[in-house]
């Protein structure tokens, strides 16, 4: 029994330690510009440190959120960009009411962000260009229908759990979507690699 509570509260305490760093790094970036390079490194450090929370480090966060900046924030607003077409193509589809343009640009939607989400997962692992690292992510997120599958109904969860407690999203579930996010992408960087 103990060390399954030692175990909890490990856990919980890393979630917040990285959920810390997260805010703090994208508090650094001007909000605007540091959501893509702070999760790029929370990231790195999860698969560099694992769950050992003694490791990390503030000084190695902001070496890797400066090593990040540039090209996480590139691949976060080409994301951000397109996501941002699309919603305003449902607005359009919505007043047109043509179903199936309406379901394909749905589709498109849900694949913005699991592809940002194989993006996080992949640039730990690859240093690829800008253009690669976007195709490698789109093929990557195709490539296990079991991850797909754990990302939406985990992050379906992780909503549903911030809609009710909505502090926790600001303490914990940051830094839990991002290892969650790590985790279920193994088998897509096995594949790849």
């Amino acid at each position: 029994m103990g060390r399954m509570i030692e175990f909890i509260f490990t856990r919980v305490y890393l979630a917040m330690l990285a959920t810390g760093i997260f805010w703090a790094l994208t508090f650094c970036g001007g909000i605007l510009f540091g959501f893509g390079p702070a999760s790029a490194t929370i990231m790195s450090l999860y698969a560099e440190h694992g769950s050992d929370y003694k490791q990390y480090a503030w000084s190695e966060a902001w070496s890797l959120y400066k090593e990040n900046f540039r090209r996480a924030n590139q691949v976060f607003y080409t994301f951000f960009l397109i996501e941002a077409i699309l919603i305003y193509g449902m607005y359009l589809m919505v007043q047109l009411f043509q179903i199936f343009i309406l379901l394909v640009n749905l589709i498109f939607l849900l694949v913005a962000p699991l592809t940002f989400a194989v993006y996080l997962k992949l640039q730990v692992h690859f240093d690829l260009s800008y253009l690669n690292s976007l195709k490698l992510s789109f093929i990557g997120a195709f490539l296990d229908i079991r991850a797909v599958t754990k990302f939406l109904l985990g992050t379906f969860l992780l909503g549903v759990v911030t809609h009710f407690v909505p502090a926790l999203f600001f303490f914990v579930l940051l830094g839990l979507w991002h290892f969650f996010v790590n985790d279920i992408f193994q088998p897509v960087y096995e594949t790849i690699r």
